[in-house]
């Protein structure tokens, strides 16, 4: 049995608690969770979803910065929803394949979580609408030799099988093709199929039903997330069922992103969380908050106060960012200190010098040219190239009441290195 997660004591433990690949869900969430400041909270979403909108079907564009806590604010939506509603969440990350993504994959990997959900209510939703749905799998995405087998499960053993069908589109890429194709041709076949499973699901738990699909702000082709909003944003509103999307946040700044976005309801950012105000003063809000995230996980005597307040500042409030800077800065103080440490502020230096240098291989001559604008204080100008380094989180937005943009703190003693020197503010 895994012991609860419990604050680290020990080095050793420092390393296992921060670890920035894991998403706070369920007793991680409850241990390691920490408040977020109001004006970077999730809390006006969750109010709206749960409280106000009596909607059954709208869908919400959900954005922020990759590491920015998305994954982990969408675990405190799913809980709060959870008495209302049947939750059903969709990791594309392990779902699909990030390099090739279209919304007829979306959707028929959707109508598959939907169907497994189904079946582990543990109500008795009508056996004809279960079958009914897998039945446009069965004939328009299944080899024969699976037709033959799906068809002799039963019970869990169908769910088991229905989950092998998402494996197999993730990873073999002609089938993804030939299931593209089928499900283009017969796109409203299976949408009337599973808007009937989940009128069923309604109206048997006496529930709404949500659809969290997180993941797609970790694509890696901008121009694919923007294909598949723009050419698919009908077909992703057809399913009747609440959903929230997740989307980059470099999309959002497209032109042709801009109509696609007004056919869906709702969208909301998750601001950043700010390290300082615009005027560079530092902002004692955010940074309380990205400290309590930190002594959540590590005992005080682990961390040096001076590299605590380096972690935050270099972290540019980004909270992946700061759990991986701080994981490899346990590394070196535990080669160097052993196991108690502490971690202290050279540590800190030595694990930014290794995110910095992967920036460094990356940047382009334009991405530089634009960052240097920036730097110099000239305003914000939406383009392709800045769009890339919002992306890549060269450039981060924050919002104060107006929306601002300064460069990662990681990254701007680059620019200042490509400028010969730091760079006079304008």
């Amino acid at each position: 049995m895994v012991p609860p997660p419990r604050r680290a004591e020990t080095l050793k433990e420092a390393y296992a608690v921060l670890d920035p690949a894991r998403p706070l869900e369920g007793e991680w969430l409850d241990r390691f969770y920490a408040e977020r400041p109001p004006e970077a909270s999730l809390d006006p979403l969750i109010d709206e979803l749960a409280e106000l909108d009596p909607s059954e079907e709208d869908k919400t564009l959900f954005t922020g910065h990759r590491g920015s806590g998305k994954t982990t604010e969408l675990a405190r939506l799913e809980r709060a929803l959870q008495e209302t509603h049947t939750v059903v969440r969709l990791n594309i990350e392990e779902l699909l394949n990030l390099g090739d993504v279209e919304y007829t994959d979306l959707l028929v990997t959707l109508g598959l979580q939907v169907f497994r959900a189904a079946r582990r209510s543990g109500m008795d939703l009508g056996e004809k609408r279960l079958q009914d749905l897998i039945f446009w799998y069965r004939t328009h995405i299944l080899e024969e030799d699976e037709r033959r087998r799906i068809e002799s499960e039963v019970g869990g053993e169908l769910s088991v099988a229905v989950a092998k069908i998402s494996v197999k589109l993730a990873t073999d890429a002609p089938r993804r093709q030939t299931a593209r194709a089928e499900a283009r041709a017969h796109l409203s076949d299976l949408l009337e199929r599973l808007n009937a499973l989940l009128e069923r699901l309604r109206q048997t738990t006496g529930r709404r039903t949500m659809v969290i699909v997180d993941g797609l702000d970790k694509l890696y082709d901008l121009n694919q997330v923007r294909d598949l909003f723009c050419q698919g944003a009908n077909a992703l509103l057809e399913p009747q069922c609440r959903i929230v999307y997740t989307i980059p946040l470099a999309l959002y700044y497209t032109d042709d992103f801009q109509q696609a976005r007004m056919a869906f309801p709702r969208t909301f950012s998750l601001p950043n969380i700010k390290t300082e105000e615009r005027d560079g003063r530092p902002c004692r809000e955010g940074r309380e908050a990205l400290r309590r995230v930190l002594e959540n996980r590590l005992h005080p005597d682990l961390v040096t106060p001076e590299a605590t307040e380096r972690l935050i500042t270099l972290s540019g409030g980004l909270l992946k960012e700061l759990i991986a800077l701080a994981r490899q800065a346990v590394l070196r103080a535990r080669r160097l200190r052993g196991d108690r440490g502490p971690v202290q502020a050279d540590d800190v230096e030595y694990a930014a010098r290794q995110v910095r240098n992967t920036y460094r291989a990356s940047l382009t001559e334009a991405q530089y040219r634009e960052l240097q604008r920036i730097y110099r204080g000239e305003p914000f100008v939406n383009s392709p190239v800045s769009r890339t380094l919002l992306h890549n989180l060269s450039l981060l937005e924050y919002d104060g009441g107006d929306a601002w943009w300064a460069i990662h703190p990681l990254v701007r003693p680059l620019v200042e290195e490509r400028s010969g020197g730091v760079l006079e503010r304008a």
